[in-house]
């Protein structure tokens, strides 16, 4: 086991708590932000309004742009019936190197009937010596949608960095009507011969997950199957080592690979053609990406 991990007790220092609420709800022929509430440096940056249908995209932004240890971060969304929100972020986040204590984060959706939720962060960088411990519980009601994606980073690429020292854990739960679909657990240490191993990262730096949940109108499985042969083609086009599985009614697509930018195009062209499937929409990327 890392001694680092092993043998360091956590510091009895202060921690630092920050949380952001929101919520969004369905406002004549557009989706608003009708809650929000924070505590500590997180923020909602700007809500836009790109989409002719009135999709509400927001920017949330941590001023610090990383988690150092003893951070606790919590994110809590809520969509009702009928609206369709999108949550970006600005940036990359961080997971920073330890000051002996652990770093956590948790995001809890809640999404109700008839409602889409998309959430899109930016990539995740895992510094070595990092020891993060993240929690995503997605709640979905039983005609509601979801899509989703998670990208992490080992190291910093342009450092040639390796994780070397540290802990990561990571755990995502999709639920519809309080029933589990999916339990996705990712956990490893520095040095860790998963990040070496062919069952595991084979010495590549990203690994990334993506997630989509149709409407109830889209989960027959012979119309899924016929919409990701179409997406599949598209990717080996890309030539991105992605892989595309459809597990019951839920669209999951796999990363492993040295280039984030590249994940993110795939990931970013899967979920366009679902949203013209699925929902009749355009790509329409969050503005922030193009800046």
């Amino acid at each position: 086991m890392n001694q680092l991990v092993a043998s360091v007790p956590e510091l009895n220092t202060q921690y630092w708590f920050a949380k952001l609420e929101l919520g969004f709800k369905k406002d004549g022929n557009r989706t608003i932000l009708a809650h929000r509430k924070h505590h500590g440096p997180v923020r909602v940056q700007k809500m836009l309004w790109p989409e002719k249908t009135g999709v509400c995209h927001a920017i949330i932004v941590h001023p610090p742009a990383g988690i150092a240890g003893g951070d606790h971060l919590t994110f809590s969304m809520q969509v009702d019936s009928h609206a369709h929100a999108l949550v970006t972020t600005p940036g990359a986040g961080k997971w920073y190197k330890t000051n002996l204590k652990k770093a956590h984060q948790h995001i809890d959706i809640q999404v109700e009937d008839h409602a889409v939720f998309e959430w899109l962060p930016q990539e995740t960088m895992l510094f070595n010596g990092a020891l993060a411990h993240s929690e995503t519980q997605i709640h979905l009601a039983q005609t509601a949608s979801f899509i989703g994606w998670d990208m992490l980073v080992l190291g910093r690429q342009a450092r040639e960095e390796k994780f070397t020292q540290g802990l990561y854990h990571n755990q995502f739960k999709l639920y519809r009507n309080n029933t589990l679909l999916v339990a996705d657990t990712l956990r490893f240490q520095g040095n860790d011969r998963f990040l070496t191993s062919c069952l595991g990262m084979n010495g590549h730096a990203v690994m990334a997950s993506f997630w989509a949940v149709p409407p109830i109108g889209m989960r027959d499985l012979n119309i899924l199957e016929q919409q990701l042969d179409v997406i599949r083609d598209l990717i080996m086009r890309m030539q991105a080592p992605v892989t595309l599985t459809v597990l019951d009614d839920v669209v999951c697509a796999r990363y492993l690979g040295d280039d984030v930018r590249a994940c993110h195009d795939a990931f970013a062209a899967i979920r366009a053609r679902l949203r013209c499937y699925w929902f009749k929409l355009d790509e329409e990327f969050p503005r922030i990406w193009r800046t």
